[in-house]
């Protein structure tokens, strides 16, 4: 009785541990553009500074993110861009203002 009573214990906290698993999807890291002609990065901090670089220049800003929109403030603007974001497996979309989607994965 108790081998099966430990046993059931066991697999209740098994389950309770993975269904309270962390998502571990964040746009935390640096995320390279792969679907674009011109190489371009975003890096999100966890200290929510962000920046985006492209091949001439650095754009250095500040985000907030909710699970479904991110909203960057880029250094010198008064107003913030917002933006919707989802992930498609290990690959970051982010939809511009346009509605296109612009595909990123992540480097480190």
């Amino acid at each position: 009785m108790k081998k099966c009573l430990l046993g059931i214990t066991l697999i209740l906290l098994l389950m309770l541990t993975i269904g309270c698993k962390k998502n571990d999807k964040s746009v935390i890291g640096k995320w390279k553009s792969y679907e674009s002609d011109n190489e371009y990065y975003y890096l999100f901090n966890k200290d929510k500074t962000c920046s985006y670089e492209m091949t001439v220049a650095r754009l250095d800003c500040t985000y907030e993110d909710d699970g479904e929109n991110i909203t960057i403030l880029f250094k010198g603007n008064e107003k913030p861009n917002v933006y919707q974001y989802r992930f498609d497996g290990n690959k970051l979309i982010i939809i511009d203002s346009a509605g296109k989607d612009n595909k990123f994965t992540k480097i480190n």
